[in-house]
């Protein structure tokens, strides 16, 4: 049903049942059943996942071909190049299949292309491929519609491997064998693994065909813990869905972060400074990941492979190190940018953001794109241009598919590929202005207007007790596809003033129902200062409850996403 414009899920008499079975709080099991979670073992599964519900790796039709191709590199003693990407996708998932085919004895190295080189096989690529003289190319993150590259190896008697989950069923390479589950015929059926997720189920197939002795070893049990945390590296920083079986490896990755005896695991969350509490989703995005991000952004990718893959904790801590300098580079750069990103964009009234120029660094236009989309609600793509040539990243607001919109645009660029969420493209210069305008029209077209939020179900302030929000957590870990709980609550008055936060975009109020004070956030609200001082309420609020690590004003928060009169049409 909606209520002024909010899509509010029936009321449902399963929720106090599905409580009392579980002792659980209501306002748990609403979120639960809103998300389709609707009977105690379906609820047991969720609350803790299982590694032993992943889908056979089988499953996928070329797996089997894949396997016996890597199996009769072992035999033969051939060199196998494994080829990542400069993110850290791609750097995490070639990390794990170079640990694990080490542990086979295999003849392997490493190759990660500079983002110089551009995405995925490149001629650079097959040039380093030959020099290392291998037969075997793996490939992480990266390969599917490498058409031209994977010809050429696959016709000089090197065979391709390609473990990717980007590209369309248009132009798949003719690669030895291709897992992607993404492709219509690819037989797997989770279709939402990121690139790591996809070389671990590699490993885990190969690994099925090892002796019992190896999978005892304590050297294989070492590395399926430090699998599971590189797994949950790349499938949080690459934004992938945290449902399905992303869900379950993330869940079990957080959990191995902790425990990791890892000396890259341990050195990198000192740097992140986190060596003294468990990492969670947040941590990933906006502390571990930054730091592996930095090398191939502002140095070489290969830095961050060398610290996960250091052998020693002095190895480690000097790679950590490193690291850091590029984090800090990349701040720096990335401030100056956003600067004059945010100039520039003052004066745009167009649906989107789209800005390039000759003197950005490319390594950091994704940060300052995600900031950008965040701040205006408006998907954004900023474009580095290098002799004649661009390469941009775009990120978007929940909502908006911007690899779909790009594809509206395939005419005005030389190449395009990535997410929902992200992307990246390729545009020449001169082409430049023709992709901005038919940008522009995409999004007039896509982007969704008044079509109402989707909440959780409603809620009083009476049950946002502190002990309820910190049971919420079981729902953890939150993210794309699998966001933070939201609820509604109509007859909201502000009581006060409202402040503008330090951050500039939002408002910090005091918000009262029914007797019950909390302190609030309006996300993106500084505009409306005027607005809420004049007027009280009643308002409908959209919000998250969370416990504030702060707690002047009392233990839980809300960040409210939407605040506006009870008959008043969302704004989007």
């Amino acid at each position: 049903m909606e209520h002024g414009g909010v899509k509010v899920p029936e009321p449902d008499l399963r929720e106090r049942a599905l409580a009392k079975n579980l002792a659980l709080p209501g306002l748990l099991c609403r979120v639960l059943l809103a998300r389709g979670v609707d009977d105690p073992d379906k609820v047991r599964a969720f609350l803790r996942p299982d590694l032993k519900t992943l889908h056979d790796p089988f499953t996928f039709a070329a797996m089997p071909r894949a396997v016996e191709r890597i199996k009769q590199a072992l035999r033969l003693r051939e060199i196998i190049v494994i080829h990542g990407d400069y993110d850290v996708d791609g750097i995490s998932g070639s990390v794990l299949l170079y640990r694990f085919l080490r542990i086979l004895h295999a003849e392997v190295k490493i190759h990660l292309p500079a983002r110089s080189d551009g995405y995925s096989i490149t001629p650079a690529s097959e040039r380093a491929i030959a020099a290392a003289g291998a037969k075997l190319v793996i490939s992480v993150d990266n390969g599917t519609n490498a058409t031209a590259s994977i010809a050429r190896l696959q016709a000089s008697g090197v065979d391709v491997i390609v473990t990717d989950h980007h590209g369309t069923s248009d132009h798949v390479a003719a690669a030895f064998a291709v897992l992607n589950p993404r492709l219509p015929d690819a037989g797997y059926p989770d279709t939402e693994l990121a690139g790591v997720g996809v070389a671990f189920r590699l490993a885990s197939a190969v690994a099925q065909s090892c002796t019992r002795g190896l999978l005892q070893s304590p050297e294989f049990s070492e590395f399926l813990v430090d699998a599971m945390t590189l797994v949950a590296l790349g499938t949080v920083a690459d934004v992938a869905p945290l449902r399905g079986e992303n869900r379950t490896l993330v869940w079990h990755g957080l959990r191995a972060l902790a425990q990791s005896r890892s000396p890259g695991i341990r050195s990198l969350l000192d740097s992140a400074g986190l060596s003294n509490r468990s990492p969670d989703v947040e941590d990933i995005g906006f502390r571990i990941a930054p730091l592996i991000n930095a090398a191939g952004r502002m140095g070489h990718a290969q830095q961050a492979a060398d610290l996960l893959c250091a052998p020693g904790i002095m190895e480690a801590q000097a790679a950590a190190k490193v690291l850091e300098h590029h984090n800090e580079d990349r701040r720096r750069v990335e401030r100056k940018l956003q600067e004059t990103v945010q100039k520039l964009a003052d004066s745009e009234t167009a649906p989107a953001i789209v800005l390039g120029s000759e003197d950005w660094h490319a390594g950091v236009l994704g940060i300052v794109a995600a900031r950008m989309a965040e701040s205006t609600g408006k998907p954004t793509i900023l474009v580095a241009f290098h002799d004649g040539v661009g390469r941009g990243s775009g990120r978007c607001p929940h909502g908006f598919h911007l690899r779909d919109a790009l594809a509206a645009c395939s005419e005005h660029l030389v190449a395009h590929g990535g997410h929902a969420a992200a992307a990246g493209l390729e545009v020449r210069r001169e082409n430049f202005e023709a992709f901005r305008t038919r940008f522009f029209e995409v999004c007039r077209q896509a982007i969704p207007r008044g079509d109402g939020v989707p909440v959780d179900g409603m809620a009083s302030f009476a049950e946002l007790d502190p002990h309820t929000i910190r049971r919420l957590d079981l729902l953890a870990p939150f993210g794309m596809g699998h966001r933070r709980p939201r609820f509604c609550t109509h007859d909201v008055k502000i009581i006060g003033n409202p402040l503008i936060d330090t951050r500039g975009q939002g408002l910090k109020v005091r918000l009262t129902h029914q007797g019950t004070l909390l302190p609030a956030r309006i996300i993106r609200a500084a505009s409306r200062f005027e607005e809420l001082r004049a007027r009280q309420g009643p308002w409908t609020v959209i919000y998250t409850p969370r416990i504030n690590p702060r707690g002047e004003e009392g233990p839980v928060q809300l960040d409210v996403h939407q605040l506006f009169a009870p008959d008043e049409p969302i704004s989007n």
